[in-house]
């Protein structure tokens, strides 16, 4: 499991949150908003990955997750055909972005849950 704490200061960034390995599955994971994201406009995050064996997928695990509230949320496309194995090491990343450039507050740690490929 990973957890990165990410602010309202990453914003327009891509956030590095750790390298998983070739044949990992990723199994879980979210958002848990710890101080409130909070432009005028909307306060979102992408978290995918990119450098494996496929495209770069910038929100293979979650799309537009919504920060202006603390709480937990959830990854919500870890259903999706975009959540594969890779066959090489793969660096999992977060995007967070706000709608108006003014945000003065906000503090979330992204947590990624996988397993790793006891086969190889």
């Amino acid at each position: 499991t990973y957890r990165k704490r990410i602010t309202f200061a990453d914003y327009g960034t891509v956030v590095d949150i750790g390298r998983i390995p070739a044949g990992a599955s990723v199994i879980g994971g979210g958002v848990h908003v710890i101080t409130a994201f909070n432009s005028s406009g909307t306060d979102l995050l992408d978290v995918g990955f990119r450098g494996g064996s496929s495209t770069d997928d910038p929100d293979a695990y979650a799309t537009d997750l919504t920060m202006a509230a603390v709480g937990y949320i959830p990854f919500d496309e870890l259903g999706a055909t975009t959540n594969i194995q890779q066959t090489a090491d793969a660096m999992l990343t977060c995007s967070p972005a706000q709608g108006a450039a003014d945000a003065t507050a906000g503090v979330a740690d992204v947590i990624i849950t996988f397993v790793v490929d006891n086969d190889q």
